[in-house]
C-alpha cells in the first residue's frame, strides 16, 4: 500500500463525522426551538433544520449524489410522495367545499 493510499484511507471517517456533527447540532437546535421558540420562528426554524438534517443524511452519509441510480430512486420516491400529498390535499379541499357551501 502506497503512502498516498494510506493517507486517503485514514481520512475516510472525516466526511461522515462532519455529517453526524451537523445532524447532532441541528437536533440540538430543534430541541432549543421547541423549548424557547415562539410563533412563526418555531415553525420556520424547525422546518429549515429538519430539511438540513435530511439533506445532510441523504447527501452526506448515504451518498445519494454520487450514485445516479440511487439519485433517480430517491427523486422518484419524492415525486410519488408529493403527488400523494397533492391528491390528499385536493381531496380534503373538495370535501370541505361541498359541506361548507
Amino acid at each position: 500500500m502506497s503512502d498516498a493510499a494510506r493517507k486517503q484511507a485514514a481520512f475516510k471517517w472525516v466526511g461522515p463525522a462532519i455529517a453526524w456533527g451537523i445532524i447532532l447540532v441541528a437536533l440540538a437546535g430543534l430541541v432549543l426551538l421547541g423549548v424557547y421558540g415562539a410563533g412563526d420562528l418555531r415553525f420556520i426554524g424547525a422546518l429549515a433544520l429538519a430539511a438540513a438534517m435530511l439533506l445532510t443524511l441523504a447527501f452526506g452519509l448515504a451518498g445519494v449524489g454520487r450514485e445516479p441510480a440511487l439519485l433517480r430512486l430517491v427523486a422518484g420516491a419524492a415525486f410519488l410522495f408529493l403527488a400523494l400529498m397533492f391528491f390528499l390535499s385536493f381531496n380534503d379541499l373538495v370535501t370541505r367545499i361541498r359541506y361548507y357551501s
